[in-house]
């Protein structure tokens, strides 16, 4: 049974639209959209569409959902399946992944927008410098963390053409490995430096040494901090939000965080099996 899925939007932070486009340096892009749905009777799909044409899909979530999709033209059709019971929310990753976006002509590239009514973040590669834009929609709101160039509007209301070049070789810039354990030694530090000061319980090393750099990361600034919104994980751990959000719900599934929301915000502390 088939029902057009009504989409409540989960805001992290209120700068966080509705989607969120991050551009690669290879052609292509990856759309990330938090998605909470009810269901009024009994289903086994829900059904609902993006003004994307995609590739890929991936789905992450809570509860059992797998996902497929149509192209229609420039839109997509996305149908996700489960086992929905009357009432229960279900929370969805769902992660699009389209080269039908992005296009190249020499060294400059450009990215092509949709009209759309919801909110979108463009997050460009690192070092990218735009040359010139072409729309009729109002000029995004513009900010820059640690060298990547993030845009924003509140809807857009005509198409978009944005057309930019990034760098051969990122200058200045550190390796990857480098850029995660930067902060992971941080975190240590000031975990370290809290557990000395106040003798609460220590991280349990056994559930630390599975865990990947960048959990160890989420883990060590948790625990220094004691909770945090996800903005504050993306920033001082330096991990993109699209992939900060699949990285939480599979460590939230194994029980090593939790996360609550409070009202458009989420909150992520750590659980007691974490301690030792």
């Amino acid at each position: 049974m088939k029902e057009l899925v009504i989409l409540l939007l989960l805001l992290t932070q209120p700068a966080t639209g509705m989607y969120t486009l991050e551009v690669t340096e290879y052609g292509y892009a990856i759309i990330t959209q938090e998605i909470e749905f009810h269901s009024s009777s009994p289903a086994d799909t829900f059904t609902y569409y993006i003004p994307f044409p995609i590739d890929h899909l991936e789905v992450y979530s809570s509860t059992p959902v797998s996902g497929t999709f149509i192209v229609m033209g420039m839109q997509t059709e996305i149908t996700l399946t489960g086992d929905f019971l009357p009432g229960e929310p279900v929370y969805c990753i769902c992660e699009y992944l389209s080269w039908g976006l992005i296009s190249k002509e020499g060294t400059q590239w450009q990215i092509s927008l949709p009209v759309m009514e919801e909110s979108l973040t463009v997050l460009m590669p690192r070092g990218t410098e735009i040359v010139y834009m072409v729309t009729e929609s109002d000029f995004p709101s513009i900010s820059q963390n640690q060298g990547v160039i993030q845009l924003f509007w509140e809807r857009v209301p005509h198409a978009v053409s944005l057309y930019y070049q990034v760098p051969l070789t990122h200058q200045g810039s550190a390796p990857w490995s480098v850029m995660v354990l930067a902060p992971v030694t941080a975190a240590v530090l000031a975990g370290l430096w809290i557990y000395t000061g106040r003798k609460k319980k220590r991280l349990n090393p056994s559930v630390l040494s599975i865990l990947s750099d960048r959990e160890a990361c989420i883990v060590n600034y948790l625990y220094a901090q004691g909770t945090a919104r996800q903005a504050k994980i993306a920033r001082n751990c330096d991990i993109p939000k699209t992939s900060l959000s699949k990285i939480l719900l599979r460590m939230e599934e194994r029980g090593i965080i939790q996360r609550e929301r409070d009202g458009t915000r989420t909150y992520c502390s750590l659980t007691d099996a974490v301690l030792e």
